[in-house]
C-alpha cells in the first residue's frame, strides 16, 4: 500500500529471490518513483500524488504521440504483424473485460512500441513516468476504470502502427492520454 515502509529483507522473503536481483528491483522502482529509500531505515512505497500524475500525463501526451509516430515509421512486418496480434488481443479484453490480460497486453505493447520506435531518449522518458501511471490505474481501475475504453484506446494505439499510419497513431496515442487524464480526474 502507498506509504508503507518496507526493508530489503521483507523484499527478498515476499518474492523469494536472492539479495542482489531484489536490490536492482528496489534500485528501479526507487528510479521511477515508485519507492523511496532512506538509508538505514528501509523502503517506502511513494504515496499517491495527484499532481504527479497530471506532470507524468503532461509528459506522456507528448512522448506517446513521438513514439507512437516512429514506432509506425520504423517497423518491419514482423513488427507490424505483432502490433497487430497485439491489437486483436485488447479487443478481446475489450469483450471480456480482464485487468491481468489487459496488464500483459500493456507491458507487450509499451516494450513493442519502445523497441520500434528506436529513440533511447524517448524510451527513458516515458520509463520514467509509465510505472507510477500503471499504479495509478492498477490502485483505482476497480472503482473508476472503464476497462473496455482503455483497452480499445490501446488496441487503436496498436493497430494503426500495424497499419501503417502515422496520423492514426499520434492521433490514437492522444486519446489513450485523454481517456487516463477523464479517469485520473474521476479519481
Amino acid at each position: 500500500a502507498p506509504g508503507r515502509w518496507v526493508s530489503e529483507t521483507d523484499l527478498i522473503e515476499a518474492s523469494g529471490h536472492t539479495r542482489a536481483p531484489v536490490r536492482s528491483a528496489i534500485q528501479r522502482l526507487s528510479d521511477e518513483g515508485l519507492l523511496s529509500i532512506v538509508p538505514r531505515k528501509g523502503a517506502q512505497i511513494a504515496p499517491v500524488d495527484y499532481t504527479e500524475q497530471f506532470r507524468a500525463l503532461e509528459l506522456r501526451r507528448v512522448v506517446e504521440a513521438l513514439v507512437a509516430a516512429s514506432a509506425t515509421k520504423r517497423a518491419d512486418e514482423t513488427q507490424r504483424n505483432e502490433f497487430k496480434a497485439i491489437a486483436d488481443g485488447f479487443k478481446k479484453a475489450a469483450e471480456k473485460p480482464d485487468q491481468t490480460k489487459m496488464t500483459e497486453l500493456d507491458a507487450r505493447c509499451f516494450e513493442m512500441l519502445i523497441q520500434t520506435a528506436d529513440n533511447k531518449f524517448a524510451s527513458r522518458a516515458l520509463s520514467s513516468v509509465k510505472g507510477l501511471c500503471r499504479r495509478f490505474w492498477v490502485l483505482h481501475q476497480e472503482e473508476h476504470g472503464d476497462l473496455k475504453r482503455m483497452a480499445l484506446s490501446h488496441a487503436a494505439v496498436a493497430e494503426a502502427v500495424a497499419n501503417k499510419d502515422v496520423a492514426a497513431a499520434q492521433g490514437a496515442a492522444a486519446q489513450l492520454v485523454d481517456y487516463v487524464e477523464d479517469f485520473t480526474l474521476a479519481v
